[in-house]
């Protein structure tokens, strides 16, 4: 024991001697590093001496005498050298769509596209007669809409005093409206290979899933027409609001390509549009909904003969020769260097009007077709119809951009199943859901790795590389309108996950164009804590009340 007196002489001779040890240890350990280092240096030169030499003894074995290197990564000629292998390898090894097998103004496509059309008319036509000779009322027999309008509020009454029923919430719309926006923030905040090399099927699924969760929820919603342009002008103002302030501090030039600005928005673009499109459609299978045998207003009639009309028009236009490949005021229009950038990139879109109109405009011709003359024993019918109408033009009347207007369709198509789901989705989810190892390794020989882009957008050039491309989307959106990916959530997890991804899809251009990559992104997705903290707060304040 130390003495109290002299205290100051022992604690610094005792100071000293902890510092001589740590400086002592400190040399060792730094002569140790260096023997250590210059060891691991010798053993990494000599282990990659090693396999250099393995590798290169490799290379000779493999090689057949060209001086090909197999360890390097494979480029796109070299690809193009197994185009053989129809199964495990591809001839498109970069998706343009600038070319393919089979374009518009070939006579196939003349033909096909019109033969398609009347054959679908009649495969919906043919769903009026049931399959069982129900007794379907005549026009003179059957009672006026205010009787049938009280009748169906009785029974319903009468159901719901029997019956209460309780609505179960549809978890795998929330999931896949959750996951489709991160796959949108991937592509627009710096991951555009994710995109390009189809990672997870995102190509598959994502903007599908977007575009039918979107007709799903205008079937579902109880607000009117209005209301919901309403509120999506609200969502389109915060989102280009937010995208401008991002190009004003980076000194983008927004005026001459406000279309970039818009951005991400020309969904919500597209939702409104659609609003008053599809608007007749939506109370048409409303009123099939409540009632199996109604007879159709003059307004359902009225907009069916309209879409027969120009779809008719547009299919003799088409077959005529206009099919968005010749010189005309709209190509040409669109070439000259004074229109706005983003024009031109959508100018292909545009130049394909007729087809356009046959492929959207059919698509709800047909939907209202079926809301007039379709017998409820053949409802689930419908929709596989709406199904070939849209994946055949895909596949063999391909052209540049040709997604838009079949991402439209598959809304279309959304809205029809909602109220007529497809015939066999019970069995459809019911195996899917314990077969789904089978059906992911399906979707793994189907996808294409070779292939490189965009291939949802610029189709593939031959027709074998678009089916499979097409044939992974057509399965998964089969498997979602069907309920087969249908999850739960004991944790209430996606009632805060949805409110943060309308924020992330309104705010993640602009955070990227202010940040860069990765930090847009990540700033992104760093506001989901936020989210779940605020919803904490949320859910506790009553019972603090």
């Amino acid at each position: 024991a130390l003495p109290i007196s002299g205290t100051g002489s022992a604690a610094h001779q005792i100071l000293n001697m902890y510092i001589l040890l740590i400086a002592s240890l400190a040399a060792s350990i730094r002569d140790a590093s260096a023997v250590t280092t210059h060891g691991l240096e010798m053993r990494r030169h000599h282990a990659l001496n090693t396999v250099s030499s393995l590798a290169n003894s490799e290379r000779k074995q493999n090689s057949v005498g060209d001086g090909t290197d197999y360890f390097a990564a494979p480029t796109e000629e070299s690809l193009k050298d197994y185009s053989g292998d129809w199964l495990f390898h591809v001839k498109t090894t970069s998706c343009r769509g600038d070319a393919f097998d089979n374009g518009t103004a070939t006579l196939l496509s003349r033909i096909f596209l019109p033969a398609v059309a009347v054959a679908c008319i009649w495969a919906v036509a043919s769903t009026a007669h049931g399959q069982a000779d129900a007794p379907k009322p005549l026009p003179g027999d059957v009672m006026n809409s205010a009787e049938a309008s009280l009748a169906a509020d009785s029974e319903a009454g009468g159901q719901q005093a029997a019956e209460p029923q309780e609505k179960q919430r549809l978890w795998h719309l929330d999931f896949a409206r959750i996951c489709a926006v991160m796959c949108v923030i991937f592509e627009h905040s710096g991951g555009l290979d994710y995109t390009h090399r189809n990672v997870g099927f995102g190509l598959w699924w994502a903007l599908p899933y977007l575009y039918m969760t979107s007709g799903i929820g205008s079937m579902m919603s109880k607000s009117g027409m209005w209301g919901y342009i309403l509120r999506l002008l609200c969502v389109f103002a915060v989102g280009v609001g937010a995208n401008w302030v991002a190009d004003a501090c980076t000194h983008r030039d927004w005026r001459h390509d406000f279309g970039n600005t818009i951005f991400q928005m020309f969904f919500v673009v597209m939702l409104i549009i659609m609003a008053p499109l599809a608007e007749p459609l939506r109370q048409a299978l409303r009123l099939r909904q409540a009632q199996p045998f109604p007879q159709a207003s003059r307004w359902t009639t009225a907009f069916t003969i309209f879409w027969g009309v120009a779809c008719a028009i547009s299919l003799l236009l088409f077959a005529r020769g206009y099919t968005g490949d010749s010189q005309d005021f709209v190509s040409q229009t669109f070439a000259n260097e004074g229109v706005a950038a983003w024009m031109q990139f959508y100018a292909p879109v545009l130049k394909h009007s007729p087809i356009i109109v046959v492929h959207v405009g059919g698509t709800l011709f047909l939907s209202l077709l079926a809301a007039v003359v379709c017998h409820p024993d053949n409802t689930g019918l419908v929709g596989w119809i709406l199904l070939f109408f849209t994946y055949s033009q895909m596949i063999m009347i391909p052209w540049d951009q040709d997604s838009f207007p079949h991402l439209i369709c598959l809304n279309i198509f959304a809205m029809v199943t909602t109220v007529w789901p497809l015939s066999g989705s019970k069995t459809i989810a019911r195996q899917v859901q314990a077969y789904w190892p089978f059906l992911l390794m399906f979707l793994c020989l189907d996808s294409m790795p070779d292939m490189w882009g965009r291939c949802d957008v610029h189709s593939p050039y031959y027709i074998w590389e678009r089916f499979r491309m097409f044939l992974g989307e057509f399965t998964l959106a089969v498997c979602f309108v069907t309920g087969a990916f249908t999850p739960s959530d004991p944790g209430q997890v996606t009632v805060w996950m949805g409110q943060w991804s309308l924020y992330a899809y309104c705010f993640h251009v602009m955070w990227y164009r202010l940040l860069g990559s990765p930090y847009g992104a990540i700033v992104t997705f760093a506001a989901i804590p936020a989210f779940w903290a605020m919803n904490r707060r949320t859910d506790k304040s009553p019972a603090a009340a």
